[in-house]
């Protein structure tokens, strides 16, 4: 069947067309799409032609909630089941980047989470950036009572925010816009550091009582990283000897990361966590989690477009530095 499709035709170019996306075969299954999201790290650097490996042209984007179309004879799944997927495994003549911004997109069972029931769609748009956030949360072996600090209130620090207070953690939050440390409050974030004021390392110190036990850096800004990584409380000289406190990179950085011996280390010691993705269990996880709304995206502000207006939202997406673009699919049907 024919499926429109958003294209990225070469750098910075936008535009839609059309795939004749074939039947599903035995173990395949065909997904009408409700609803995607944009990437606005990683898809912007794929439209720009910074994204290594991938070729024009191509279909991005890898958040796509649908319901299931059709199903191969060898799949037990309903049709009508909503579920979550990275993209569709045909995308014709044009390079897989990874094909989720189609409106019929071709997949196996293994690669869809299955969403509850009575879950709002555009929520469970947010099961792969949230399990990402969760898992730098995991990384950090974030427990009852530790004293969290989450530098970057982008779209994955935030989220990174609520799974560490769904693990009991006291997190503070830090970030230059108010805005997004408004949005964090919202959330229900502990406490709010705005980093244009300055001396954020001494306000966290303060609020925590000599440093946090986990420091999250989600900036994707490499520079950044030392600074966070002092938040965490500097090791004593004398017993008793806690834990090392943890430092986690969950931002996605292009240039090489460092640290001052000293004082960073040689003060702090601390153990230096790098969290590169999420996994397949941590997505189950999560979308449960927003099913019970112990995860609550739709505090996120978010700009919801019909998909034939992809090219404006991407050219949008750049200017206004949105938090969060949605597409929507079947509209009307």
């Amino acid at each position: 069947m024919l499926s429109d499709a958003v294209l990225f035709i070469q750098p910075n170019q936008v535009e839609l067309g059309q795939i004749n996306v074939p039947d599903p075969g035995p173990d395949e299954i065909l997904i009408r799409t409700l609803y995607t999201a944009v990437s606005t790290g990683k898809e912007t650097r794929v439209l720009e032609g910074r994204e290594h490996g991938a070729e024009f042209p191509l279909v991005p984007g890898y958040e796509n909630v649908g319901e299931i179309f059709k199903a191969g004879e060898n799949v037990d799944l309903a049709t009508g089941q909503l579920v979550f997927y990275s993209g569709s495994s045909y995308t014709g003549d044009y390079f897989r980047c990874w094909g989720g911004q189609i409106a019929y997109g071709l997949t196996t069972p293994d690669q869809v989470i299955l969403v509850p029931e009575g879950t709002d769609p555009k929520n469970a748009l947010y099961t792969l950036v949230t399990a990402i956030a969760y898992h730098g949360i995991l990384r950090g072996m974030v427990i009852p009572g530790d004293k969290v600090a989450i530098v970057g209130m982008g779209l994955i620090g935030h989220l990174a925010a609520q799974c560490a207070k769904v693990l009991g953690g006291t997190v503070i939050a830090v970030d230059l816009d108010p805005g997004r440390l408004e949005i964090a409050r919202r959330a229900g974030v502990d406490y709010l550091v705005d980093a244009s004021q300055g001396n954020v390392e001494n306000r966290v110190k303060k609020i925590s009582e000599g440093g946090v036990d986990v420091a999250i850096d989600a900036t994707g800004a490499a520079e950044a990283v030392d600074a966070t990584a002092r938040l965490v409380y500097s090791k004593p000289w004398q017993p008793p000897y806690p834990p090392s406190g943890r430092v986690v990179l969950l931002g996605s950085y292009t240039k090489p990361v460092s640290f001052f011996y000293h004082p960073t280390l040689f003060e702090n010691e601390p153990d230096i966590l790098p969290s590169r993705y999420t996994t397949f269990d941590e997505m189950e996880r999560v979308v449960d989690l927003i099913h019970k709304k112990a995860i609550k995206p739709e505090v996120i502000p978010a700009k919801v477009y019909d998909y034939k207006d992809a090219p404006r939202a991407y050219a949008e997406l750049k200017q206004q530095n949105l938090m969060r673009v949605i597409f929507s699919w079947h509209k009307g049907d």
